[in-house]
């Protein structure tokens, strides 16, 4: 199976995030403007997008906005995992080695590497720890419980 340890860092986040109070969920400090409900919608939105619009080439599957509680977040984090997860058991190894076309930026990004089926799924679950560790940034800076990672 490609990218076993993917959803590790979840064991120890989702008690985490099903531990705290609706106000830690949208608290931002003056030393960092981001707050855990954007970075998770983040995450989500942005495994979307990767998995369902540039890999596959069809639509998004989630509705998140800015107005989504921190239940719709979470539950939209979990979601999209799972929809990635029967899409990258299911993927051949001539599949995982197939090109996609990723779409031009205005920033001018391009992907490090050859973009393959391969490629995204490192690329989404990459960028999840990255973000993963914001969490406990943004946690410090308020002044609320860290995740134990």
């Amino acid at each position: 199976m490609a990218f076993p340890y993917r959803n590790d860092y979840r064991k120890t986040l989702l008690p985490y995030l099903n531990s705290l109070q609706e106000e830690s969920w949208f608290k931002t400090s003056p030393t960092y403007p981001n707050n855990l409900a954007w970075v998770l919608s983040h995450i989500a939105t942005s495994e979307d997008f990767w998995i369902n619009e540039v890999a596959l080439q069809q639509k998004l599957v989630l509705t998140l906005d800015k107005n989504s509680s921190p239940f719709e977040i979470l539950k939209a984090y979990q979601d999209i995992r799972i929809h990635t997860d029967g899409i990258l058991n299911n993927l051949t190894d001539q599949q995982f080695n197939q090109l996609i076309e990723v779409p031009k930026f205005s920033d001018g990004w391009i992907p490090p590497s050859p973009p393959t089926f391969n490629w995204v799924f490192h690329h989404i679950y990459s960028h999840e720890a990255y973000h993963i560790g914001q969490i406990g940034i943004i946690a410090h800076f308020n002044g609320f419980p860290k995740p134990l990672f």
